[in-house]
C-alpha cells in the first residue's frame, strides 16, 4: 500500500494503479483521526466563541475610540467616525491576510490560535496603562 500525506491533513490509502482508495483525516500529529474525539462541536464551541468575543471586542473599541477622538484629539464628529471606520475597515480587511496563510501554510486550527493570543495580548497590553494609574 501506498501512503501520501497532502496539505490538507488527509491520507490516500490504496493499491499502486489507484483503484480503492481511501481518505482518512488526520490529527495535528499525523495519525488517523477519531471522529468522536478530534474536532466536532468542542472544536466549533471555541472557534465561535473566540469570533464571538472578537466581535465584541471590536465593538468595545471602535465606541471607546469614538469618544477618544471625539473628546482628547478635539476632532468634528464626522473626522472621528471617518477614522474609527478606517480602524475597522482595517480590522476586517487584514481577516484577508489571515484566511490566506490559514489556506496557504498554517491550517485553520494555528491560525486561530496564533492571531487570537495575538489579539488577546494586544487588549492586555493596551489596557494596562488605564489599570496602572488607578494604583499610582
Amino acid at each position: 500500500m501506498e501512503m501520501e500525506m497532502g496539505n490538507i491533513g488527509r491520507i490516500n490509502e490504496g493499491n499502486k494503479n489507484g483503484e480503492g482508495e481511501i481518505e482518512t483525516t488526520v490529527d495535528w500529529r499525523g495519525r488517523p483521526s477519531n471522529p468522536s474525539k478530534h474536532g466536532g462541536m468542542k472544536a466549533a464551541f471555541f472557534v465561535l466563541g473566540l469570533q464571538g468575543f472578537e466581535i465584541m471586542a471590536i465593538a468595545a473599541v471602535g465606541n471607546n475610540l469614538i469618544t477618544y477622538v471625539i473628546n482628547e484629539m478635539h476632532y468634528p464628529l464626522s473626522k472621528a467616525a471617518n477614522i474609527v471606520t478606517n480602524f475597522i475597515g482595517t480590522i476586517f480587511l487584514l481577516s484577508l491576510f489571515g484566511g490566506y496563510l490559514s489556506d496557504s501554510y498554517l491550517g485553520c486550527f494555528w491560525t486561530i490560535l496564533f492571531f487570537g493570543f495575538v489579539e488577546l495580548s494586544v487588549c492586555s497590553i493596551l489596557s494596562l496603562p488605564t489599570q496602572l494609574t488607578v494604583f499610582l
